[in-house]
């Protein structure tokens, strides 16, 4: 449980039905690009726009055409306990390798609360369970002293995704016992100096070749080609602000001539304007020679 793991898209067609012949070339080509896990069904992947049934068919057909060729990490999380614990359960049977759990949005729920709805997942699957915590969409926020008494009552209780950014947060959770991957690629290179296991990074749809490099030189000790890296990677990420969340890494892709798709609505299409700035960004990336 290491290294760089996409948070990869989920193509929807023009009537916005998932196209799952899109998302296999998808798969296949960041595991190609040596990638160290694929991280499915979560924000990037809009499992929000899902129902539950096509949630558990996502999860199964990643897992057969991944194949084992790299770990499997899917997102059951879900507002309530119970259709989080029949997704996990769904998933677990399915062979994901990871289960991931969403804190429960828009309810903001108590820490004692949040401590039962991760524990009831754990009792639930034996597979390993993280959390992920991404205060900015769902509204509450989890803390080291929570994640730390899940750890400590279920042995298969393992890490967290974290979107939070508070990297000084990090230590904590690492003295919990638990593995830390950070979930803001412009933080990629100081998570890692700090301890985390790795990043979970949706720019990796378009660019895996990148990240995994980045990694790789920060593992070899090469901070400088690690750093300029990091320094590359960031105007990507920083271009989100141009349209809806998750539309720009889908229309990156589909600008660079890779099979992004749409969004499902409301999330419509990006303006000409905006299109033309991502444009500029992506010409950065194809002088660099990690975009085709």
């Amino acid at each position: 449980m290491h290294g760089i793991v996409p948070a990869v898209i989920t193509p929807f067609q023009a009537n916005e039905s998932i196209d799952y012949g899109a998302w296999q070339e998808v798969l296949e080509r960041l595991i190609l690009n040596g990638v160290h896990g694929l991280f499915v069904i979560g924000g990037q992947g809009e499992f929000f726009a899902l129902s539950e049934e096509e949630r558990s068919v996502a999860a199964r057909f990643c897992v057969q055409t991944v194949a084992r060729r790299a770990p499997v990490f899917a997102n059951v999380g879900s507002i309530t306990t119970a259709e989080t614990v029949r997704l996990a359960e769904r998933a677990e049977r399915d062979g994901v390798d990871y289960i991931v759990v969403i804190t429960p949005y828009y309810l903001k729920p108590s820490a004692d609360e949040l401590y039962e709805h991760y524990a009831e997942v754990c009792r639930s699957v034996h597979v390993p369970v993280l959390a992920y915590n991404i205060p900015e969409r769902t509204g509450v926020e989890l803390t080291p002293a929570i994640l730390a008494r899940v750890a400590e009552a279920h042995d298969n209780f393992v890490g967290l995704k974290d979107s939070g950014g508070r990297l000084e947060l990090i230590p904590e959770w690492k003295k919990a016992g638990l593995s830390v991957f950070i979930g803001r690629d412009h933080l990629i290179l100081d998570g890692l100096r700090m301890g985390c296991a790795g990043a979970v990074t949706a720019c990796a749809n378009l660019i895996p070749r990148a990240f995994v490099d980045l990694y790789n030189a920060y593992q070899a000790g090469n901070l400088e080609e690690a750093a300029r890296l990091q320094a590359l990677v960031e105007p990507l990420r920083q271009a989100f602000s141009l349209a809806t969340f998750p539309l720009v890494v889908k229309e990156a892709m589909n600008m660079a001539g890779l099979k992004g798709g749409r969004c499902r609505r409301p999330v419509g299409p990006m303006p000409e304007a905006a299109r033309a700035k991502l444009d500029l960004v992506l010409g950065k990336l194809r002088e660099a020679r990690y975009l085709g």
